[in-house]
């Protein structure tokens, strides 16, 4: 006579009445009251419980590598998704082996190559700011079959520190402290910024084409 049998509530996989824990995602299948009504208050025997579980299992227990890896594998999935949230910026990287189960916690996000970062910019350049006169650098556009280049003539910009890029809705705004000058240009342009760094000529900055 077949054993009946219902979907899981949590994976919906189908199991058998007879099942205490789900066999694919490991949930816990007993209904209290139903324990209650058929083994009174003092609930059913912990061993009989152990030993439904490994049946489940194919015989193998929890030191097998049969069905209950799946049932730990969950287990440890819902552990680390827990920590990811508690952490906040850590990514948790979760890879089922044949022989167990592997976490790897931190995994790094790859860098995008090339792109600089966005200067913050200090008190003291302020500082030089608000006492150097202001001029807009000359340019002069290189474009090639994957990028666009914008060379702002400005020699005497010492560090990529003292740059500053701004996206604007008509493209973006190039503030740059010289040693005598403080230079800002307006560049129409809507493509993505790649980079910029310093050359013998002055600034050069990189859109890449979409």
């Amino acid at each position: 006579m077949f054993n009946k049998g219902y979907n899981c509530p949590d994976c919906e996989l189908k199991v058998k009445d007879s099942f205490d824990f789900c066999p694919y995602c490991g949930l816990d299948l007993v209904d209290p009251e139903k324990d209650l009504e058929e083994f009174g208050a003092l609930g059913r025997n912990d061993s009989s419980r152990r030993s439904n579980l490994e049946n489940q299992g194919g015989g193998l227990g929890l030191g097998g590598f049969g069905i209950t890896d799946k049932m730990i594998g969950s287990l440890i999935k819902n552990l680390a998704k827990s920590f990811e949230k508690q952490m906040g910026n850590i990514d948790a990287e979760v890879k089922n082996l044949p022989n167990g189960v592997s976490i790897q916690f931190g995994v790094p996000e790859k860098p995008s190559p090339g792109k600089s970062k966005k200067n913050q910019i200090t008190s003291e350049q302020i500082k030089r700011m608000s006492k150097l006169p202001r001029e807009e650098a000359k340019t002069e556009v290189k474009r090639f079959s994957d990028r666009v280049v914008y060379q702002l003539i400005a020699k005497d910009i010492a560090s990529v520190e003292d740059v500053f890029v701004s996206k604007l809705e008509t493209g973006y705004e190039i503030k740059a402290i010289g040693k005598k000058k403080v230079y800002v240009n307006s560049l129409p342009v809507s493509l993505p910024l790649k980079s910029y760094s310093l050359d013998s000529k002055g600034l050069s900055v990189e859109f890449g084409l979409q």
